[in-house]
């Protein structure tokens, strides 16, 4: 008898998945191939961990177009020293990706650079795919700081990655109709307060898998990801768990 997690597995997509060194680990590709090949889900969005130069993006081309296109869906992790190389970033169209990721933590300098910032949302514009921003650690990446970004390109789908602080998540949420968050590394606390404020159907299903392996090194990473879903179902319920999961993926990533 199969349990609620394989029963829907093959209908779920996870749209914040990595690869590559994190601190002290590597989390090896192949590997997170074979993890997803376990856990039997429909489609993963990938990126790695960081990258900066637009030599690190030829590598992280290689290693993103060798995963099985049928579950893999690649995303370009995009620098400031990226846009400097292309302004246009038609050197990285060859990724075939499908969202642009931002991320102002790990590179505090995009803090600095709103006018770039705008030069990768007309990109993602121009070509209709979404613009995901690392959200939390610092005032320079929190979500309040891509507010004015979602109000001035209203055509432009943004993900605020964690949604955190979530009281900022919520305000961004409110004002701006195209603005969504993912539940990677989010409490359930916050999740049930976006659920509250009758924001539900904003937001997709992500995990940041498999970096909770750095945080936790005990943690079987198959058990968490299978206790992850089950407890977003049993506390949200198993239709909202599958907007998220299912119909906000094709519907703003792969746009079906």
């Amino acid at each position: 008898m199969k349990t609620k997690f394989e029963e829907i597995a093959s209908q779920i997509c996870d749209c914040h998945v990595h690869y590559g060194q994190f601190r002290e680990d590597y989390y090896d590709p192949e590997q997170v191939v074979k993890w997803f090949d376990e856990l039997g889900i429909d489609k993963v969005g990938i990126m790695p961990v960081g990258t900066s130069l637009v030599s690190d993006f030829y590598r992280d081309q290689k290693i993103m177009t060798s995963l099985p296109i049928e579950r893999f869906v690649p995303y370009l992790w995009v620098s400031p020293e990226m846009v400097d190389a292309a302004p246009t970033l038609a050197l990285y169209n060859t990724l075939n990706y499908k969202v642009i990721k931002i991320h102002a933590y790990a590179i505090k300098e995009w803090d600095k650079m709103p006018d770039k910032i705008r030069t990768v949302i007309e990109v993602a514009y121009n070509k209709g795919v979404p613009v995901m921003f690392h959200t939390g650690g610092w005032r320079g990446s929190n979500a309040i700081q891509f507010y004015k970004f979602c109000r001035e390109y209203p055509e432009v789908t943004f993900i605020l990655a964690h949604g955190k602080p979530i009281s900022q998540t919520l305000t961004v949420l409110k004002g701006a109709k195209n603005a969504y968050t993912d539940s990677s590394f989010m409490a359930i606390e916050s999740m049930k307060l976006i659920c509250d404020a009758g924001l539900s159907d904003r937001i997709l299903f992500g995990t940041d898998f498999p970096i909770m392996k750095t945080f936790w090194p005990e943690i079987s990473l198959i058990d968490w990801y299978k206790n992850n879903v089950m407890e977003l179902i049993q506390t949200f319920g198993e239709k909202d768990f599958m907007v998220w999961a299912h119909e906000n993926f094709y519907k703003l990533i792969l746009k079906r």
